[in-house]
């Protein structure tokens, strides 16, 4: 599907306000409600807007960034078990040879260290290599997070 620059437009709203009303949306682009109604079942019938969620965050939770580098590219059954995992909420095949990098995210940092180990131990005979890095802190957050201004101050987003 060929995405005009109407649709970015919508897709722009929707990524700042999941929830914007098609009105709200029609008033910014300049076309009307069903028009916006139009486009918008459009882009998702093609697959372009692959659905809407809620992201919440949670005071404490720690998040960890795991790089896996393999043996061999025979590793599926690694992949299905981060994937089924409760701490794991990005699973990435990297370029280069046989690299995944995922992110975790947990209450506590031992649940994260057993998480690790648990995949260390599991998968012995095919990781090569395995790092865990916690996050130290977080400069920016799409979904609500951490911000800087202008004079290099945090601030949460929304509070211009």
């Amino acid at each position: 599907m060929k995405v005009d620059d109407m649709d970015k437009d919508i897709l722009r709203l929707l990524k700042s306000d999941g929830r914007m009303s098609f009105t709200d949306i029609a008033e910014k682009v300049g076309v009307s409600r069903v028009a916006v109604m139009k486009r918008v079942r459009k882009l998702e019938e093609e697959g372009v807007i692959r659905g809407y969620t809620t992201i919440t965050h949670h005071e404490g939770t720690v998040h960890m960034f795991l790089e896996i580098y393999t043996n061999t590219e025979d590793y599926e059954d690694l992949l299905e078990y981060l994937n089924r995992t409760g701490y794991v909420k990005h699973i990435y095949i990297m370029t280069g040879t046989n690299h995944i990098h995922a992110s975790a995210s947990a209450p506590e940092v031992s649940e994260l260290k057993y998480l690790t180990n648990m995949v260390r131990k599991t998968f012995a005979d095919k990781i090569k290599r395995i790092e865990a890095h916690g996050v130290k802190e977080v400069v920016m957050d799409k979904y609500g997070g951490v911000e800087y201004d202008n004079t290099g101050r945090k601030r949460n987003k929304g509070n211009e």
